[in-house]
């Protein structure tokens, strides 16, 4: 950054150093008197390149070149913010980068905490669930059993019904013939 300056504050002073030449010759665009030496004026054509060959000739043409010149502001500027753009990358790879290390979902943790509670409850759930499967089985084939048994006995209280009101109608119909 002092380079910088430095080199800036040099430049300032070498323009400075024309500009004050010139004025001190009082070079302004085209002489047209001579001076009290009895020289003849040096012609300056600042802002245009004269056509006449003779007058090109005696001319002095300096124009100004970026490289006359030296960095401009605009290339400073660049260089700067290349040197910060740089510095700021360096940075970047030193800090340990926030975003890449956490995780895309926010409760990544929740669910890493209760992982193995969750797995003991499935395991556990897996067993009631097979409990109850088998007690509802054992439930129905005795169900049945019982509503076969109840059929059965039913079945048999109806037959001996059937057969008492046989043997009654036997009796009864014995009784009347005899």
């Amino acid at each position: 950054m002092e380079e910088a300056s430095w080199a800036r504050k040099e430049r300032l002073a070498a323009l400075k150093k024309r500009k004050i030449g010139s004025e001190a010759t009082g070079e302004e665009g085209v002489e047209s008197t001579e001076t009290n030496e009895g020289e003849k004026p040096v012609l300056r054509f600042r802002n245009y390149t004269p056509l006449n060959e003779e007058i090109k000739a005696q001319s002095i043409i300096k124009i100004g070149t970026p490289t006359d010149v030296g960095d401009t502001v605009e290339k400073q500027v660049d260089q700067l913010t290349r040197e910060v753009e740089a510095a700021e990358e360096a940075k970047r790879a030193e800090e340990v980068d926030l975003l890449n290390l956490a995780p895309k979902k926010s409760n990544w943790d929740l669910k890493r905490d209760v992982e193995k509670k969750v797995a003991k409850l499935n395991r556990r759930t897996q067993i009631a669930i097979a409990q109850l499967i088998s007690t509802l089985k054992g439930n129905r084939i005795r169900l049945n059993r019982e509503v076969e048994a109840k059929i059965d006995l039913a079945d048999a209280v109806n037959s001996q019904e059937k057969a008492v009101n046989l043997q009654a109608n036997k009796d009864s119909g014995d009784e009347d013939s005899e």
